[in-house]
């Protein structure tokens, strides 16, 4: 997997959650990530059509959106070629607002440890999706 410098906008209205996601991209070692943060999705809006991302981490549930739905549709017409990768913490809720051919994960069992096991490597599923140009859920 390459280490070429990778820009995300990382849509998220949870400060804290936006520092969760850089920080666990931190500790797996992966310091080549430059993440812009938009807290909503008429930021998000403005600065897909200002810059270049290889990414876009998308929380689906922003103060501005109608619904989880709409985020998504808004946000995947204004990005044109650029990957989405939807990041949740309402998973089962937000579960039925996508595409059935898109996987899902919940964010938080992925960066926690509570049950033992060591949490997902972010930083390696946001590479992947970037590389790939896929659009995924975690």
């Amino acid at each position: 997997m390459s280490k070429t410098a990778l820009r995300v906008l990382h849509v998220e209205d949870d400060f804290a959650d936006a520092i969760l996601v850089q920080n666990a991209c931190c500790e797996a070692g992966d310091f080549e990530i430059e993440f812009e943060v938009a807290r909503t999705l008429k930021d998000a809006k403005r600065k897909l059509g200002q810059g270049f991302y290889n990414l876009v981490l998308l929380d689906l549930r922003l103060p501005d959106s109608l619904n989880p739905s709409h985020t998504l549709e808004t946000t995947m017409s204004a990005c044109g070629e650029t990957p989405v990768m939807v990041l949740t913490g309402s998973m089962t809720v937000d579960l039925g607002h996508l595409p059935s051919d898109i996987p899902s994960f919940d964010k938080n069992a992925s960066l926690s440890c509570m049950d033992g096991r060591p949490p997902v490597h972010l930083a390696g599923l946001i590479r992947e999706a970037a590389e790939n140009g896929d659009t995924l859920s975690i």
